[in-house]
C-alpha cells in the first residue's frame, strides 16, 4: 500500500514538472514544414489542388496554411517520409468522408481508408506523389494544416527535449493523445505528436525538416540554444528570398534524428 501512495504521489509530480519546463521557456511560434520534391511548382500546384492554401509572393512554390508556410526543396529520389524522425503531416478538413471521394477522382494515393477513433475524430492517410505521409483528420477546432507527428525509441524524450528548447504546452490532442501544442500570438496552432518506433534521421526524406521562428535576433536564439546544450549544424547566415525580404536561418539537431531550422523574419509582424 505504501509503494502504491508513493506511486500515486508521484505521477502528478511528473506531469507538473513537464509543465514547468513549458512555463520556464516562453513559447516560439510555429513557422514552417520542408518537403524534398523533384519538382517544387509541381508540388506547390499538387498541394493548392488537394489541400488549398495560400500563395505567397516571396517565392512562386511556397503555400501558407493559416501562418505555417508549407515549402518545397529541390532534391531528387528522397526517402519517403515514413519511419523518419518527421514521420507525417496532418491536415484537418471539415468533411473527410467528402474530401477521400474527391482524393479518389482525382488520383491521390490513398493509404488508409477513413476510419472513425472514437472519442478523437475521423482519419484516413494518403501519400504525395514523391513519398510525403499524410494524415487527413475531421477535426473542426482547427482546419488546414493540423499537426506534424515525429517519431522515437522515447517519445516521452522527445516531447521534454520540444518543451526544454522551444516551449509550447504539454497536453492531449481531444484530450487522448498525447501532444505539445504550440500556440502563439498572431500564429496558427500546431499539434506535434510523437509516435514511439525506431527513426531514421529526417533530412534527405520527403518531410527534410521543421522549422520555429525566431522572435528576435536569430543570433541571440541560436546561443540560447546552444547554452542548453542542442548541437547547431548550420550557424545563423542571412538567405534573400527571391520575391522577399531578407531572412536568417540556422540549423539544429533535433530529438532522434530530426532536423529543425530557426527563421528570423525580419520587418514581418507576427503570422505573416
Amino acid at each position: 500500500m505504501r509503494r502504491f501512495v508513493i506511486q500515486a504521489l508521484c505521477a502528478p509530480l511528473a506531469v507538473l514538472a513537464l509543465a514547468g519546463q513549458a512555463r520556464a521557456q516562453s513559447t516560439f511560434p510555429y513557422d514552417h514544414v520542408h518537403v524534398n520534391v523533384p519538382d517544387p511548382a509541381a508540388a506547390a500546384n499538387w498541394y493548392e489542388k488537394n489541400f488549398g492554401g495560400k500563395r505567397i509572393t516571396e517565392a512562386p512554390d511556397r503555400l501558407m496554411y493559416g501562418s505555417t508556410r508549407f515549402m518545397f526543396l529541390k532534391l531528387a529520389n528522397a526517402q519517403p517520409s515514413a519511419g523518419s524522425a518527421i514521420d507525417h503531416v496532418g491536415f484537418s478538413v471539415p468533411d473527410i468522408d467528402a474530401k477521400f471521394r474527391e482524393f479518389e477522382a482525382n488520383g491521390v494515393k490513398i493509404t488508409t481508408p477513413v476510419r472513425d477513433l472514437p472519442g478523437v475524430f475521423k482519419l484516413g492517410f494518403v501519400e504525395d506523389p514523391w513519398g510525403t505521409r499524410i494524415e487527413v483528420v475531421q477535426d473542426p477546432d482547427l482546419l488546414g494544416l493540423h499537426h506534424i507527428h515525429m517519431r522515437g525509441p522515447d517519445p516521452e524524450a522527445v516531447f521534454s527535449w520540444l518543451l526544454q528548447k522551444f516551449g509550447g504546452q504539454r497536453t492531449q490532442l481531444k484530450g487522448r493523445l498525447d501532444a505539445v501544442k504550440y500556440s502563439a500570438p498572431g500564429f496558427s496552432d500546431m499539434w506535434i505528436l510523437v509516435q514511439r518506433g525506431d527513426a531514421t534521421p529526417s533530412e534527405g526524406h520527403a518531410i527534410d525538416h521543421i522549422g520555429w521562428r525566431s522572435s528576435g535576433p536569430l543570433k541571440d536564439t541560436i546561443d540560447g540554444l546552444r547554452a542548453k546544450g542542442v548541437t547547431v549544424t548550420t550557424e545563423p547566415r542571412p538567405l534573400p528570398l527571391p520575391n522577399g525580404p531578407t531572412i536568417h536561418f540556422s540549423y539544429v539537431a533535433g530529438p532522434a534524428g530530426a532536423k529543425i531550422e530557426l527563421v528570423e523574419r525580419p520587418g514581418l509582424k507576427p503570422g505573416e
